[in-house]
């Protein structure tokens, strides 16, 4: 009975294992080579970043070059807070930029904001990020206070200061 029970927690860890191992591998497959940027933030609402919820709270970011994807820049983004999300997101288009100012740049969203761009002022570079699957970008129309699709007026902003690390 002792050797069945036995076997039976060994069969039952090496299970838990290896659906951890798969787990580690998948939050693996974006690695960054080398940080080219890296910062931290204070996100004041809850935002959509991707495919991540992120709830209001203190994040640390970096922004580099993807090893394996010839030419592929990524973010990835931690929670501060134990148990706090993270994740790594591929950046959908780069550009210099003029900012003069580090921050995220959020656009709202039908039930949320949404991330949709880092502008690094220290390095001279905007990235920006695809709209989660389903998103519909809102402005607010008129003094009313209704709200409407983006192509039909213009979108509400709001900046989040990035604090460059070592600053």
């Amino acid at each position: 009975m002792k050797t069945i029970r036995s076997l039976m927690t060994l069969v039952g860890l090496s299970l838990l294992l290896s659906a951890l191992a798969v787990t580690v591998a998948r939050a693996q497959n974006l690695v960054i080579a080398a940080t080219e940027f890296s910062g931290s933030f204070t996100l004041p609402f809850e935002a959509q970043w991707g495919s991540m919820t992120l709830p209001a709270g203190d994040y640390t970011l970096s922004y580099g070059r993807v090893i394996d994807r010839a030419g592929a820049y990524a973010v990835a983004i931690a929670g501060e807070a134990k148990g706090g999300p993270h994740g790594v997101l591929l950046v959908q288009g780069r550009s210099q930029t003029s900012a003069t100012k580090d921050a995220l740049v959020c656009a709202r969203g039908s039930n949320t904001l949404i991330v949709r761009a880092l502008e690094m002022a220290a390095i001279g570079q905007s990235v920006s990020f695809a709209a989660p699957r389903g998103a519909e970008i809102l402005a607010q129309k008129g003094s009313r206070g209704a709200y409407t699709q983006l192509a039909e007026a213009p979108m509400l902003i709001q900046r989040v200061p990035v604090k460059l690390n070592g600053k």
